[in-house]
């Protein structure tokens, strides 16, 4: 039975982003031959991901010679209907002259992307308004003025990726291409031949010629995600490269120039690894001419507010649901969390707390419970839980922080009713423990 037209792609184009992708999609895409068949959209599945990452708007134009949809219409790439700025990833476009065609302008909003303009944003949309932010604002706009190397810090989680991004945005190479390599990710004979490509015959496997990141990326910036993680060997020919401004691939003889923007990030100190040996002294001297730290979220705390409403905006617009709101009580909770996973793991505590909530207010019950706990471990004024520990102690100050209300405490501690009071009665908790005095309570 033949494809409905509606659901053919113009497969060309297709294949085209997958190359600009790079990695296994890249892989996938030069085989073009075999893909001729993937032409209805159900065997597409096994390629979701790499296909999220080429999406781009579908409000204005069609995407690879798909019809726009009628008016109350799912779009055939699409389970249901989606505004712009959804959560997908943002995909680069190239540079001018190469579009696909149909290819609508606005790329979709990145889910790690933690910015939002009328939350102090600058135009590279990094929300932070403490002085450890300023700084990355700062020296986002002096790296991007240059042409100079930049090695962004910071733990994982903080948004090395999205920095790079903004820097690549506001450059000169703004219209060239971004590719991003995590370094940790693959082997080094992988990581050498994804970098420098290779030649026919190289190596087992290697049945054409391939060209490398560093050459496709020629013109445009190249990020080195994690490059404290790149083993010494491939240090040494990394270097060599940056030197020279120009390369040979595996197994080739002819060298290959090219003018690539480098940023390098890592979650590791660069500095420590070279006293262990494990990083390159020269190489780090190379890589970090313009250096941005930036700061973890436990350190940057008066910044989660405006990140909460951002990712709630995004959710709102991405599932269609009413918008939801956190109450003071969880944003204190929020506020006192350490968050050792930072930006990534605050968002991912937002879209969890809206998917379980059932109103439009979350409150503190509704976080998880590394976070909950921390109003059963806080210390209070005028309770103490002195001589007592374990189950009695969360009990009571559970009851003690919800003035005696045994819904909202049973709820909390994730137990029913029931065995609230049961535990109550094992323990000898007065039935009227936590409330406050009558007086106070009038």
């Amino acid at each position: 039975m033949a494809t409905d037209l509606r659901k053919r792609l113009d497969l060309d184009a297709w294949l085209n982003d997958l190359k600009r992708l790079g990695g296994q999609a890249r892989t996938l895409s030069e085989r073009h031959d075999s893909m001729q068949s993937l032409m209805d959209l159900a065997d597409l599945q096994m390629l979701e991901e790499a296909t999220k990452r080429i999406i781009v708007s579908l409000s204005k134009k069609a995407l690879y010679g798909l019809p726009l949809p009628r008016e109350g219409e799912n779009h055939p790439l699409q389970g249901s209907p989606r505004p712009g700025g959804g959560l997908e990833p943002q995909f680069t476009l190239p540079a001018h002259g190469i579009h696909g065609p149909g290819y609508a302008s606005a790329p979709v909003e990145r889910a790690d992307q933690f910015a939002a303009d009328s939350d102090g944003a600058d135009s590279d949309g990094i929300i932070g308004l403490t002085e450890g932010m300023r700084r990355v604002h700062h020296l986002i706009a002096k790296a991007a003025a240059c042409a100079l190397p930049v090695l962004v810090q910071g733990e994982s989680g903080t948004g090395k990726e999205l920095v790079a991004r903004a820097i690549h945005r506001k450059s000169g190479r703004h219209t060239r291409r971004f590719f991003s390599e995590n370094c940790s990710a693959l082997s080094e004979s992988l990581l050498e031949s994804e970098l420098f490509g290779h030649v026919r015959g190289a190596f087992t496997g290697a049945d054409r010629d391939r060209k490398g990141i560093l050459e496709l990326a020629h013109g445009g910036t190249l990020l080195l995600d994690e490059i404290g993680d790149m083993s010494v060997r491939m240090q040494s020919k990394l270097l060599r490269a940056l030197q020279e401004r120009e390369f040979r691939p595996v197994g080739g003889k002819e060298t290959i120039r090219v003018d690539v923007r480098i940023i390098s990030a890592t979650n590791r100190t660069l500095r420590g690894l070279i006293k262990e040996g494990a990083f390159r002294e020269d190489l780090f001297y190379r890589i970090n001419v313009i250096a941005i730290d930036l700061p973890s979220l436990r350190d940057r705390k008066e910044d989660i507010p405006a990140l909460v409403n951002h990712f709630l905006d995004h959710i709102a617009a991405d599932s269609g649901f009413p918008r939801r709101k956190f109450s003071s009580g969880a944003l204190e909770l929020l506020a006192g969390y350490e968050w050792p996973g930072n930006i990534r793991e605050l968002e991912n505590v937002v879209q969890r707390a809206v998917a379980l909530s059932e109103s439009e207010h979350i409150d503190a019950e509704e976080l998880p419970d590394r976070i909950r706990h921390l109003m059963i471990t806080e210390e209070s004024q005028d309770y103490s839980g002195a001589g007592k520990g374990g189950e009695q102690l969360m009990i009571e100050k559970a009851l003690h922080n919800f003035e005696g209300d045994k819904t909202h405490a049973s709820r909390f501690i994730g137990w029913s009713r029931p065995k609230l009071y049961r535990r109550m009665r094992h323990y000898g908790i007065p039935i009227h423990f936590g409330r406050p005095p009558a007086k106070e309570r009038t």
